[in-house]
């Protein structure tokens, strides 16, 4: 477990030059987490690091006809994670709605409510740390309908807004970039691991994903055409997909494709 770091606002830590270095030094350290708890600490001591109270972090990835696979980080007061839990999924929530319609990120002010239900979920966060927020959306590669969101967010009302907010933004940008590196290699070795799946799985995958034919697969591979069909209808009840393009589509959504 990482060392804690004591709290500071957006503004005194902006002022004080050596913070960034600290709060740096923090996000680099997310890359060496170990597993998902390991993580987890290492998110928070950033998330202080860089002047913030709580941070929550998530992946979305869509599954062909079922529910979106959801995973989260709550580097905040355990009971908003509890309570955000026992409302709507988080993926219906207003900033990850702006998440999933934004490239850039943007602060609470930029985030709309449309319902009743919008406005309740932001009184709720802001309980818990998350009177002021930064939405840091994080692109998960061409192609991918995967969405990524981080929200840091303050006790003190309008903290990332401003000029000293600039310097915050660069660092959140950082760190979701480093938490995205980590989840992706993350969610590779799951999917991999779970569906059992060979580097020879990967390649079939891959050149479906491109858009080759049984035939085309078959000579480049040397295999008969039957041979082809038998190993996607393999791979496609391991991956619990119903046929090789939303195999292809499911594997590239988790990492496990660079084509």
């Amino acid at each position: 477990m990482t060392d804690p770091i004591r709290p500071t606002s957006t503004a005194e830590r902006t002022s004080r030059s050596n913070d960034n270095d600290q709060a740096l030094d923090a996000i680099v350290q997310v890359a060496l987490a170990a597993d998902p708890p390991d993580l987890l600490d290492r998110l928070m001591n950033a998330t202080i690091a860089i002047g913030a109270t709580a941070s929550v972090y998530t992946v979305v990835i869509p599954e062909d006809g079922s529910e979106p696979s959801c995973f989260s980080l709550f580097a905040c007061h355990p009971r908003f994670a509890q309570a955000q839990d026992n409302r709507r999924p988080l993926l219906n929530h207003p900033w990850f709605r702006f998440a999933r319609s934004r490239s850039t990120p943007g602060t609470d002010h930029e985030v709309h409510t449309t319902q009743a239900e919008d406005a309740e979920a932001i009184r709720l966060a802001s309980e818990y740390g998350f009177k002021s927020a930064l939405i840091i959306p994080t692109p998960a590669g061409v192609d991918l309908s995967r969405v990524e969101m981080l929200c840091l967010g303050s006790d003190n009302a309008d903290d990332f807004e401003g000029e000293h907010a600039r310097v915050i933004r660069t660092l959140a940008r950082a760190l979701a970039a480093e938490l995205h590196d980590w989840m992706t290699g993350y969610l590779r070795n799951y999917l991999r691991q779970s569906a059992r799946l060979q580097p020879t799985d990967l390649d079939l995958l891959s050149m479906e994903r491109r858009g080759l034919g049984t035939k085309e697969i078959a000579q480049r591979t040397g295999m008969s055409l039957a041979s082809v069909d038998s190993r996607f209808q393999r791979i496609n009840s391991r991956l619990n997909c119903p046929n090789r393009k939303a195999s292809a589509k499911r594997a590239a959504e988790y990492g496990l494709l660079n084509c």
